[in-house]
């Protein structure tokens, strides 16, 4: 977008004191000449001819400077903001949150959801009829956290008193609510009061399984006189852990709170046993609730957390056979090349009966493998079925679960594809896989097609998430970005190799208008039905559709509250563009600005950017989305600001890679140029006004922003900064900078560690904020950093949040409040005053 609206010359101003001396003495000589001359002029001798060019000639320069004024005068476009502006409260309280899809598909035609009245409704999407299962009231007198229904429809699952743990793990206890009756009885009634770490129906009757002190228990089907009956001894709080992930698993590979995978039918469970009895502590201190007097002493957390370097939770996979009475356990052997060698699961599931698909990752993060295990006594054996290498480029990603056909001959996989010299972009691939028969001659066959990748997409963009595969059409079902259009998310589909004319692509999402080029879906089982969420630019929408057609059966939502809300708030301005930056990319930048902007008005704003900068990561998109920068722009007259440069996710491959091994690098150097940029050539950004803010590996760039370059910003705020890597995770950091170890990439991490560049932050104004509660990025990270910072005579602000976490859900508001006093400070403006829209300032004056 160019911001070149015209161009702008500055007249310097004249020495008027000399002229206006000069002028004095000239005028006194020539009275005194025409005092000479008086005594003999004819007073009715007149020059008239002169005169009357004299008044054409003013008459002119007036009619002119008269064009000129309309000419230039802006149309009026009558008042600039017509709503009133935002306010943090209603960030805060949610209002401009759209709801999103909350049902669970729980059969091809079916979703379990909570309607508008807050009641679990089953959702038919043949019939287009809901059936209510349970009412609001239960779940507002329960304060349920979590609920699920029984595959035969008589129970549902209540997680009640709740209590969080980590980013997706918490204890509950469970009660089980009967549908016939509305009766609601302990899941354990024999213990009531248990907090249980996972509990989840089966896939028949009312079976279930659930984990208490890292022990796996089994029930065939729920009764108050059934008695569970252990799956597992052997468990142990931050020892041994059964069906429930370490903090590292659970943080950075599984995304889960649980490691339970039920066969289709029900017979079996896999699950992962993980051992943690070589992992370090950590230490996290609990201060707790000051108004209680005998709270003298904090008491402090101590779970497993392995940091770069260090050692390893070591992990087994196992599969009990249910219908034995012994419940027998076969292990899941790795494959030869990562046997007695560090490694990582990164995802399971069943292919048929006897059937499972693992893929594996060594611990360097540049070596996967997709295997597919088959039992054979007491053992499930695993094939080298897709082998991947990264040759040192990069890492590799593999925490995708391979999408099976219907016959389970076949697969799909996002893996990269070559495009030129544009590099390697992710796209969708089928692979063929090995299938037990009996006859040696289609064995044969098989075996030699195995592993055998087909691409069925192609081009410079990313497929971001394979949904579902039709077996009727062939066709496979994926999310993708558009070439030269990383921002936005569309729903394609493609046929498969088996179809009669493979490789063929269409666009479901591409006609639905410009509120609406961001999507997401999900897909029943059998990928008949989905619903499909347009998520923004505009207020998100909800629709149930089918694959026959892609015809729409029902509008579920439409978030009309908040349409309401936008339409009578004062909204941002919204700009985005691209930005040349080095190495033949551009960086992609987006702004918000305030509401009453115009371009033509020599207005300067100050400008804020937000920075997260993580590998992968994506700022710049076209998700709808209202938060505290919103407001900022609204309210705060600020421009908003979010750059993705080198590092950034879903524009290839070889732009990911720019930072592997030197974080803290060229994503930095990025954000700089950028920002340089766009202080410097964009005409209403006020040059000297600009900081720079980022939470978690947003911290991390806020601090290395300001200690590599003294010049672009003000001031920063960094929220739960990571700032060395040797103090984060083993998983994150290794992945990206690999070891820390002299033979491998210790310079890497001195470079990229913050608190060595600590006197570099001298001339800027820094807030730093942490929860002591944080076990993710620990206070650790920010108080080694305010012993550097204080060794150097670096002076700085900073906010600890006691028994906060990662997240500082439970002091929001005090948080965005002090962030907006410390720009405040930083800009120049007044405590307690707002800046205004610029014509109102005017009526002020």
């Amino acid at each position: 977008m160019n911001y070149s609206s015209g161009t702008v010359t500055n007249i310097p101003q004249k020495d008027l004191s000399h002229g206006q001396k000069q002028r004095s003495n000239t005028d006194q000589t020539n009275r005194d000449h025409d005092d000479l001359d008086l005594v003999s002029e004819d007073p009715d001798q007149r020059n008239w001819k002169g005169i009357g060019i004299a008044l054409l000639v003013i008459a002119t320069v007036c009619s002119l400077i008269i064009t000129a004024i309309v000419l230039l005068t802006p149309e009026d476009l009558g008042p600039r903001i017509r709503h009133p502006l935002m306010e943090l409260d209603d960030v805060m309280d949610g209002v401009f949150v759209p709801r999103l899809f909350n049902g669970t598909w729980i059969s091809d035609h079916e979703f379990l959801f909570r309607d508008s009245d807050g009641a679990a409704t089953i959702y038919n999407a043949k019939t287009l009829r809901r059936t209510v299962v349970m009412p609001n009231t239960t779940f507002r007198q329960m304060n349920v956290h979590q609920y699920s229904i029984s595959p035969d429809r008589k129970y549902i699952l209540l997680a009640i008193d709740y209590k969080k743990m980590y980013r997706h793990s918490f204890l509950a206890k469970y009660r089980i609510f009967n549908i016939s009756n509305e009766h609601v009885v302990p899941l354990l009634h024999d213990d009531s009061n248990a907090m249980l770490q996972f509990a989840q129906w089966g896939r028949g009757g009312s079976q279930l399984v659930f984990v208490r002190d890292s022990n796996m228990f089994y029930m065939p089907q729920f009764s108050a006189l059934t008695k569970p009956r252990p799956l597992t001894t052997n468990g142990e709080n931050d020892v041994i852990l059964n069906g429930v992930p370490d903090w590292v698993y659970e943080e950075e590979i599984l995304q889960s709170n649980n490691a339970i995978w039920w066969s289709d039918d029900g017979t079996k469970i896999a699950y992962a046993c993980f051992n943690d009895s070589a992992v370090d502590f950590i230490n996290l201190p609990k201060y707790g609730d000051y108004h209680d007097v005998t709270n003298l002493y904090p008491q402090f957390r101590r779970f497993r957390y392995p940091k770069a370097g260090r050692n390893n939770p070591t992990v087994k996979l196992w599969v009990i056979d249910l219908t034995r009475m012994d419940y027998a356990k076969t292990e899941i052997v790795p494959p030869d090349d990562y046997k007695e060698k560090e490694f990582y699961f990164t995802s399971l599931q069943w292919v048929s009966h006897n059937r499972i698909a693992v893929t594996w990752l060594k611990r360097f993060q540049n070596s996967s493998l997709v295997s597919i295990c088959d039992a054979a006594g007491l053992t499930y054996f695993c094939d080298n079925n897709l082998p991947r290498e990264s040759h040192g480029s990069g890492w590799i990603d593999m925490q995708d679960k391979p999408v099976f056909g219907e016959d389970k001959r076949f697969y799909f996989i996002r893996l990269p594809l070559a495009d030129g010299k544009a590099g390697y972009f992710r796209h969708v691939a089928m692979i063929n896989t090995s299938v037990s028969t009996t006859n040696e001659d289609l064995k044969r066959d098989l075996q030699n097609l195995n592993g055998r990748k087909t691409f069925l997409t192609h081009g410079q963009f990313d497929v971001t998430k394979i949904l579902a595969h039709h077996k009727d059409t062939n066709k496979v079902y994926y999310l993708t970005t558009l070439p030269s259009n990383p921002s936005q998310r569309h729903l394609f589909s493609v046929t498969d190799m088996n179809s009669d004319m493979p490789r063929t692509e269409e666009c479901l999402t591409c006609d639905l208008g410009d509120d609406c080029t961001y999507h997401n879906a999900i897909f029943s089982p059998g990928a008949k039905y989905y619903i499909l969420e347009c998520l923004g630019p505009g207020v998100p929408w909800i629709d149930l559709r089918t694959t026959d057609n892609n015809t729409r059966l029902d509008l579920l939502d439409s978030n009309d509250n908040v349409r309401c809300k936008i339409e009578s708030t004062a909204m941002p301005q919204l700009r985005t563009f691209n930005v040349p930056i080095e190495g033949g990319y551009n960086a992609n930048v987006r702004l918000l600005l305030p509401p009453g902007l115009r371009d033509e008005e020599m207005v300067k704003y100050p400008m804020v950017i937000n920075v997260y900068g993580g590998p992968g990561s994506q700022m710049v998109t076209d998700k709808f989305s209202v938060h505290w920068g919103s407001y900022l722009a609204s309210r705060k007259n600020f421009v908003y600001s979010w750059i993705d440069g080198r590092g950034s996710g879903n524009q290839g491959d070889k732009r990911l890679h720019e930072i592997y091994r030197k974080l803290g690098s060229t994503e930095i150097e990025d954000q700089l140029n950028v920002a340089s940029y766009l202080k410097n050539e964009i005409p209403f950004i006020d040059r000297y006004r600009t900081a720079i803010w980022g939470w978690s590996y947003g911290g991390y760039s806020t601090i290395m922003a300001l200690a590599t370059d003294s010049q672009v910003f003000n001031c920063g705020i960094a929220v739960a900064p990571v700032t060395s890597w040797l103090y984060y995770d083993s998983v994150y950091s290794e992945r990206y900078m690999q070891m820390p170890w002299a033979t491998d990439n210790y310079i890497g991490y001195e470079k990229a560690d913050v608190t060595k560049k600590a006197a570099n932050i001298k001339d800027k104004k820094l807030l730093l904020i942490h929860g002591t509660a944080d076990d993710n990025v620990h206070t650790q990270q920010s108080l080694m950093l305010m012993k550097a910072i204080t060794d150097a005579g670096v002076m700085y602000h900073a906010q600890v949040y006691p028994d906060e976490s990662h997240s500082l859900s439970n002091v929001k508001s005090h948080l965005y409040r002090t962030m907006e006093s410390f720009l405040d400070n930083c800009f120049g403006i007044p405590e307690g005053e707002e800046r205004l829209p610029p014509q109102t300032e005017e009526k002020k004056r």
